[in-house]
């Protein structure tokens, strides 16, 4: 078995331990996935060791060299790191890649919409076309629940309150969440629902498609991308749950109580909201306060 074939078998069992016992979003799997598809290459094409520190560094150096971002090459870090620890687990050997070191990443305050800029924004998908009622439904949903894009195209029917007062979450390593939906959101649901059509009868997402199957995460995406013109920033999924976070902390909501709406597993995690809303709180008070 030559080194490429060991380094396949040895992909693949990382992948199913990721995704069974791990239980990580399909989105980490790919993302694994593709990194270790990438360095496999590497090593072949320079006829290196693959299980080797200096070999990993050199492809992190390759990396660099191709004006990498510090965001990928820190989540490259990451997989072969977390690859090296699967490898090693049964053995008494070290991880080979624990030695590996990511950039630091530049700490930037998150993309979000203040309320006046969401209303703007959402007037670009009240069309009155067969898909007017699915994008402003889909794009409430996001606002009023803070929900993962992953989270919002593996909504089933089955998920939502017959009221549509709440609706059942599924998120990182299948973690369920309950989280309440506003009125806005609501009566823009009742609106989709009732033109909803899916392709078979047995298809149970929410969310379809002009093929009217299950919405995927890129589909979303490039329907949010509509609104762009109308705003001087690029408007994502995750911006709108950076919005219903920041807009429910400015309002006096409880961290931990926004820490559980997100489904976070950690309240540091959450906390970059508080940063971002201090700083709206210092632009408003060195533009109002007579003395600032």
């Amino acid at each position: 078995m030559g080194v490429d074939s060991e380094f396949d078998v040895l992909r693949k069992s990382f992948l199913r331990y990721v995704h069974i016992e791990r239980q990580l979003s399909p989105n980490t799997g790919r993302s694994y996935d593709q990194t270790l598809r990438q360095y496999a290459a590497f090593c072949l094409d320079h006829q290196l060791r693959s299980i080797e520190l200096a070999t990993a560094r050199r492809y992190l150096f390759a990396l660099y060299d191709q004006k990498a971002s510090k965001s990928t090459i820190a989540q490259k870090v990451s997989c072969l790191k977390q690859f090296g620890r699967f490898v090693t687990r049964d053995t008494d050997e070290i991880n080979p890649f624990e030695g590996l070191k990511a950039p630091k990443r530049v700490q930037t305050l998150p993309t979000f919409l203040v309320p006046s800029e969401y209303e703007r924004f959402l007037e670009a998908f009240r069309t009155t076309d067969a898909f007017g009622a699915r994008n402003v439904a889909l794009i409430e949903l996001l606002y009023a629940t803070g929900m993962r894009v992953s989270e919002l195209a593996g909504l089933n029917v089955k998920d939502l309150d017959p009221d549509l007062e709440y609706v059942h979450v599924y998120g990182k390593g299948r973690k369920e969440r309950i989280t309440p939906i506003g009125s806005f959101a609501r009566k823009a649901l009742r609106l989709y629902l009732e033109e909803r059509q899916p392709f078979e009868v047995e298809e149970q997402a929410i969310f379809l498609s002009r093929s009217g199957r299950r919405l995927t995460t890129d589909g979303i995406r490039k329907i949010l991308k509509k609104g762009d013109p109308l705003l001087s920033k690029h408007v994502t999924p995750h911006a709108l749950r950076h919005s219903f976070a920041t807009d429910l902390l400015e309002r006096g909501a409880d961290l931990r109580a926004v820490q559980e709406l997100l489904g976070h597993a950690s309240l540091s995690t959450t906390g970059q909201y508080t940063h971002v809303t201090t700083e709206r709180l210092r632009h408003v008070y060195q533009q109002a306060h007579p003395r600032a």
